[in-house]
């Protein structure tokens, strides 16, 4: 999911305020409230190299207590370096058509509960691909990339945004929020359409492949199928739950409001746990399905 992840060096960056970066990021994907100014969240992040023990500790306990009797996770641990090599695709698809679009990106997250973090230093001059920190969690669950919210900045920036034509603002904006639904669609898309690039391209190569790569590659051809298709179900805070949402704006004219994106959010939630979780049997079902369509025809 990103909070449905991605793209790609615009200028726009340059004129955002010092103190702006420092601002609260929010989840597009999840739809969370940005935490308050005064919080260690909405600090610039360190540089360099962080290491997060606490969360490493926190993830390992739930990841035992997950695997523990549940068919969530594997004992073949050469799944996850292909199920992180899928979900690393997916969130680049986000962050570089984000970027294309001139979207200021605060992190692209690897699983969840990170516990080291690397955020590039800042040279004069330099890339808008250093404002970002990359980040691996513990819990193979996912990942998410952070985009700025408007919601964050200052009462001074905020007066100065709508004092300019509301179309220049969009044009050169970094906040998601004031890009237009159709680019708001392409990117909430872009992780799921780059899966399915993955995809389709090894499974055109695969009659051309000796047995060995085959064996190799049929992981990831498998994950990144899945993930799409996951992803593209059209539950908030999937991807598809905000194309959805971009759709309604295109259509409407209107934004949902918070409130109701929230409630989204939290219903998405329980439908997650429930659909992955509780029933998983439903999802095997599913999947069974469309491999056998994919690869036995």
């Amino acid at each position: 999911m990103n909070d449905n992840d991605i793209n790609n060096l615009p200028p726009e960056f340059n004129h955002i305020p010092e103190g702006g970066r420092n601002d609260q990021m929010n989840d597009y994907y999840t739809g969370q409230t940005p935490p308050s100014p005064d919080t260690e969240e909405n600090k610039e992040p360190k540089e360099g190299i962080t290491f997060n023990g606490l969360n490493l500790v926190i993830g390992m306990a739930i990841f035992l207590w997950l695997s523990n009797g549940r068919d969530v996770f594997t004992d073949d641990w050469s799944f996850y370096p292909y199920l992180a090599a899928v979900v690393i695709i997916h969130e680049l698809g986000h962050v570089i058509v984000g970027k294309s679009f001139g979207c200021f990106i605060q992190e692209m997250q690897v699983f969840f509960l990170s516990f080291v973090s690397y955020k590039p230093k800042a040279v004069e001059g330099g890339s808008s691909w250093r404002d970002i920190k990359w980040s691996l969690g513990v819990l193979p669950l996912g990942g998410v990339t952070m985009f700025k919210s408007r919601e964050s900045v200052t009462e001074n920036e905020a007066e100065g945004l709508e004092s300019g034509s509301q179309g220049a603002a969009s044009a050169t904006s970094p906040y998601i929020e004031d890009k237009q639904a159709w680019k708001r669609l392409l990117i909430s898309a872009a992780g799921v359409l780059f899966n399915l690039a993955t995809f389709l391209i090894l499974y055109i190569a695969m009659p051309y492949m000796s047995e060995e790569c085959k064996d190799f590659f049929w992981p990831l051809i498998s994950l990144s199928l899945i993930l799409a298709l996951l992803n593209i179900l059209p539950v908030y805070p999937l991807d598809g739950g905000a194309i959805v949402f971009s759709l309604y704006e295109m259509v409407t004219g209107k934004k949902p409001s918070p409130g109701f994106t929230r409630a989204c959010g939290w219903i998405g939630f329980v439908f997650i746990i429930l659909f992955f979780w509780v029933f998983p049997e439903w999802l095997g079902g599913i999947l069974d399905s469309i491999f056998r369509f994919c690869f036995e025809h």
